[in-house]
C-alpha cells in the first residue's frame, strides 16, 4: 500500500401553469450511456497505481491529444470514466416531460451586508415555483424560487443565477442575500433546495430516484451528487420550454453555483450538462475541485495578501487534516458517489482525479469560476483545489481559452460570499455581455493568480 493509500484511510398567476414539451437534449449537451462492458473497463482492485496527477491529455489507449478535435473524444473518454468509476451516470431523458406552477409574485426586501461595511435594503420580486417532471409514468416534484429584478431588463431578458441553496431541516426555502444583491445587478435567481431532488441521506430518496430507481445495473446507480445536478438541468429545462419567456430570463446566459457538497454538485452537474455557462463550484473540496492526490497537511502557506494575522503576529499557516478518501466512502456521505466508487482502497487506483472533471468544463461555450477559502477549510484542501484549478487551466489555455476560467480566493467563510458575487457578477457581465471590467471591484488579473501561487 502507498504511503497515500495509508493517508486515506487513517481518516475514518394563482398557480399559473406552464407546459414544456418533451425534453430532447442537444448534441453533447448532457452524458449519454453507451455499452460499456467489463472487457472495457477493470474493477477498481485490477486498476494500476497511478502515483502523479493522471494526465489529462491522454487517452487510455495511450495516444496524445494533438488537436481541439482530439480534446472533444477525449473529453467523452473521460467523461464516461467519472460515469462509471465515480458519479454515476446521467439518465437518459428520451420520453421526459417537464412542467411548472408559479404563484404569483410578491415584492420582498432585504438588508444585505456588503464588502465596503454598508447594507443597503435591496427590493426584489419572488415566486415560488414547482417544478414537475414526468418519465414513464411516474410524476416528481420539488419546489424552487424565482427572484426577478425590480427594474426592466437591461438586455431585453435577464441572465439567470440557478443556485443551489442549502435549507436548514424543518424550515421553507428562502432568497438569501445573493438573490437580491444579484437583483440589484439585474441577474435573475432560481433557487432550489438539493435535498428535494434528493435526499442526502443513504435511503436514495426524493424525486430523482423515484422517477429513476437505484439499481443492481451501474447504468442504474446515480449518485446523490450526480443526482443533484439533474435537478438543475431540469429547471434549466423548464427555462428553455417556456418558464424563461414567463419570466424574461435568457435562459443561455445562465449560472450554476453551490458551496461545500452543493459546490460538488455543481461541478459535476456542469461537467455532465453544458449549457450551463458559468459554473461556479465554492469551497467544494474532496469530491468537488480537490485532488484526491494532493495532500497538503503540515504545508504552510503566507496569507498576508489576504489580511490574515495569527496568534504569534505572523501571517503564516499551518494546513491541518485533510478529507480523507475513507470519509467520503463512510456512512455520512457514500451515497454521493456510486457502488463502484466505494471499492477503491487507494486513491492511486482511481483512474481519474479533480482537474479532469474541472477541465470537462473547457469549451467555446463554458466558464469555470473556482471558489476557494484560505483559512479554517484545511479539512476542504484549498491548497488542492488551487492545484487542480492549475491543472484544468492546461486544458482552457491548449483550447485558447484562458479567460475561460478563473479563480477567487477570500479569507474566511464556508460560502460563496458577497465578495465573492461582486466578482462573479463584474465577471460575468465581460464574458456575456462585453462589458468593460469594473476596476472599482474587479480587475481581470485579479481572477487569474491569487494567494496560493508560487507557494
Amino acid at each position: 500500500m502507498c504511503r497515500r493509500c495509508r493517508l486515506c484511510l487513517e481518516g475514518s398567476m394563482a398557480y399559473g401553469f406552464g407546459q414544456g414539451d418533451l425534453v430532447e437534449n442537444k448534441a453533447d449537451l448532457m452524458y449519454r450511456r453507451r455499452d460499456v462492458s467489463r472487457e472495457k473497463y477493470r474493477e477498481p482492485g485490477e486498476l494500476p497505481l497511478i502515483e502523479e496527477y493522471p494526465d489529462v491529455f491522454v487517452f487510455q489507449d495511450g495516444r496524445r491529444v494533438e488537436t481541439p478535435q482530439d480534446w472533444v473524444a477525449r473529453r467523452e473518454e473521460i467523461k464516461e470514466l467519472f460515469a462509471y468509476y465515480v458519479y454515476g451516470p446521467l439518465p437518459e431523458t428520451e420520453g421526459q416531460q417537464v412542467r411548472w406552477r408559479l404563484k404569483e409574485q410578491r415584492v420582498c426586501s432585504r438588508a444585505v451586508a456588503m464588502p465596503e461595511g454598508n447594507s443597503p435594503m435591496l427590493n426584489a420580486r419572488v415566486m415560488e415555483l414547482e417544478a414537475i417532471v414526468a418519465y414513464r409514468g411516474r410524476e416528481a416534484r420539488f419546489p424552487a424560487l424565482a427572484v426577478l429584478p425590480m427594474e426592466a431588463p437591461a438586455h431585453g431578458l435577464y441572465p439567470v443565477h440557478l443556485e443551489m441553496r442549502f435549507v436548514e431541516e424543518g424550515k421553507s426555502l428562502e432568497a438569501g442575500d445573493n438573490a437580491f444583491y444579484a437583483a440589484s445587478r439585474g441577474y435573475a435567481t432560481i433557487c432550489c433546495s438539493p435535498t428535494d431532488v434528493a435526499a442526502d441521506t443513504p435511503g436514495r430518496r426524493g424525486a430523482f430516484y423515484t422517477l429513476h430507481p437505484y439499481a443492481g445495473n451501474w447504468r442504474k446507480q446515480t449518485g446523490v451528487l450526480a443526482a443533484w445536478g439533474w435537478g438543475a438541468s431540469r429547471l434549466l429545462d423548464m427555462l428553455e420550454q417556456g418558464l424563461g419567456e414567463q419570466l424574461l430570463v435568457d435562459p443561455s446566459r445562465n449560472i450554476l453555483s453551490g458551496v461545500s457538497r452543493y459546490g460538488k454538485a455543481a461541478l459535476v452537474a456542469g461537467a455532465y450538462d453544458s449549457r450551463f455557462r458559468v459554473v461556479v463550484p465554492a469551497c467544494s473540496g474532496a469530491g468537488g475541485m480537490a485532488l484526491y492526490r494532493c495532500c497538503t497537511e503540515g504545508r504552510v502557506y503566507d496569507l498576508k495578501s489576504l489580511g490574515y494575522v495569527n496568534e504569534q503576529g505572523g501571517t503564516t499557516h499551518v494546513t491541518g487534516q485533510n478529507e480523507p478518501l475513507s470519509c467520503l466512502q463512510g456512512e455520512g456521505e457514500r451515497h454521493w458517489f456510486n457502488d463502484r466508487f466505494l471499492k477503491f482502497d487507494c486513491v492511486s487506483r482511481l483512474p481519474v482525479d479533480q482537474h479532469q472533471l474541472a477541465a470537462l468544463t473547457a469549451d467555446s461555450w463554458q466558464y469555470l469560476f473556482v471558489v476557494i477559502a484560505a483559512h479554517g477549510e484545511d479539512w476542504v484542501n484549498g491548497g488542492s483545489m488551487y492545484a487542480a484549478y492549475k491543472e484544468a487551466e492546461k486544458v482552457f489555455d491548449f483550447l485558447s481559452l484562458g479567460s475561460h476560467i478563473a479563480i477567487q480566493v477570500h479569507l474566511r467563510g464556508h460560502a460563496l460570499l458577497m465578495e465573492d458575487m461582486v466578482k462573479l457578477l463584474d465577471y460575468c457581465d465581460v464574458q456575456m455581455y462585453g462589458a468593460e471590467w469594473n476596476r472599482q471591484h474587479t480587475r481581470p488579473e485579479q481572477l487569474k493568480t491569487c494567494v496560493y501561487d508560487g507557494q
